[in-house]
């Protein structure tokens, strides 16, 4: 849908720095204060902001998508702009001082559901002096605050640019909030170089897995890999202190994401789940795919099929008919700020059965999950891990001891929703063995 057309925004909060007076003159040379814009005179929840001006800088939207939101913030207010349910759009701002010239040190950017790809790119007299690009991890609704590198050079303006992918599942949200700027540089302390090392184990046998890519996607240290020998072990030298995001991948494999902060020497071991792709289903394999729940929405009780019940223990389920993987699926969901735990049981009705595999999803969070196989009550083997963020997409759990027969299974999600918003988790496509 169109965004509005913006509007300059002129609300003006009395005594917490916001205001519509005019920016310094183009004669001006330099600035005299240290401000951290806040946005602190946006009023109006929801109204669209073309320029906004706050202790002699002016925060110009680039693109007419950007809105004041007043009831959430790094603190309250800050603005945003919106993405659909699996589009893709750009928000810019620029920040000048009619003239003047100023450094700036740092933003706080925020995202609902999804990482925040970003380029801050500064000028002088039009002429480019830095560009900074890089991906914040997912923030799971917080704010991240995103330092330059390039706070010693002089500007007159700074660009910042956010690119909003949404997730199919939603619309998403992005926005920024605490634009720190100074009249005089800032003089970096001299870079530390760590390493990190670890080992890489296939999660359901522990046995070492050579060959698998160990990679930074974000930060001073993006770009940097590393590849595992035949006992599974990595190791990346002289990177810089920083947080970051580490991807793990292997062929057969599930892929795993890490966020690390280096400040020492760190040892991180990673163990990835074997992909259900290369170790096909046997002939026969059942597949509950909850093809006859309830109308959407409605709650979703003891569900039977092909010989199989689905009984929800814990948590309040209900049933999803728009989306799934295919449609339908069960989910239930986490207010925001909040972790609720969601529990099914899955019986044969007294025959003995071998789980194989479930889908899982979540819209905004990872999925912790405990899967126990029981026979006469008694354990069989138990399965727990976390599917790292799905953005709103399945993912399939693997069951390593497939080969084990029981006559029920628990499976159990942890729902940990973020502060900014609720969070739907469920499961899809059961496959069962007998």
């Amino acid at each position: 849908m169109k965004e509005p057309a913006a509007i300059v925004l002129l609300a003006a909060c009395v005594g917490c720095g916001g205001s519509s007076a005019m920016a310094p003159s183009a004669t001006a040379t330099s600035i005299s204060s240290d401000p951290t814009l806040t946005f602190s005179g946006l009023a109006i929840d929801g109204a669209p902001v073309s320029a906004y001006t706050e202790s002699g800088f002016t925060v110009s939207a680039a693109t007419p998508n950007w809105t004041a939101r007043t009831t959430y913030g790094n603190p309250t207010p800050f603005i945003q702009f919106a993405a659909d349910g699996g589009a893709t759009v750009t928000g810019e701002v620029h920040i000048s001082a009619g003239g003047a010239t100023f450094y700036f040190k740092a933003v706080d950017v925020y995202s609902s559901t999804t990482p925040i790809p970003y380029a801050m790119t500064g000028l002088r007299g039009s002429t480019v002096v830095f560009t900074d690009i890089g991906t914040v991890p997912n923030t799971f609704g917080n704010f991240r605050t995103v330092s330059t590198s390039h706070s010693r050079d002089l500007i007159d303006m700074v660009s910042i640019t956010l690119s909003n992918a949404a997730a199919p599942c939603c619309r998403n949200p992005m926005g920024l909030d605490n634009i720190v700027l100074t009249p005089t540089p800032t003089v970096p302390a001299p870079p530390t170089a760590f390493a990190l090392t670890g080992r890489i184990t296939n999660s359901a046998t522990n046995a070492a897995i050579s060959g698998a890519i160990v990679s930074v996607r974000d930060g001073p240290n993006a770009g940097r890999s590393a590849t595992t020998d035949t006992s599974g072990a990595y190791k990346l030298e002289q990177l810089l202190a920083s947080t970051f995001t580490l991807n793990v991948s292997a062929t057969g494999f599930v892929a795993q994401t890490r966020t690390v902060t280096l400040t020492s020497d760190q040892t991180i071991a990673v163990p990835l789940a074997p992909e259900v792709s290369a170790v096909p289903p046997p002939p026969g394999a059942i597949v509950i795919g909850f093809t006859g729940p309830p109308s959407n929405g409605a709650p979703a009780p003891s569900y039977t099929e092909s010989g199989f019940t689905v009984t929800p223990v814990q948590g309040t389920w209900t049933a999803v008919t728009t989306y799934g993987n295919p449609a339908p699926f069960i989910q239930f969901s986490a207010p925001g700020g909040t972790t609720t735990t969601g529990e099914v049981r899955v019986s044969g009705g007294g025959r003995p059965f071998g789980f194989y595999s479930v889908d899982l999803y979540a819209s905004t969070t990872p999925i912790p999950y405990t899967i126990v196989g029981t026979r006469n009550s008694s354990p069989v083997f138990t399965v727990k891990d976390t599917v790292p963020n799905t953005f709103g997409r399945f993912r399939t759990v693997a069951n390593p001891n497939a080969a084990l027969v029981v006559d029920a299974i628990s499976i159990v999600l942890t729902n940990a929703a973020a502060p900014c918003c609720a969070n739907p988790m469920g499961l899809d496509t059961i496959v069962l063995t007998r």
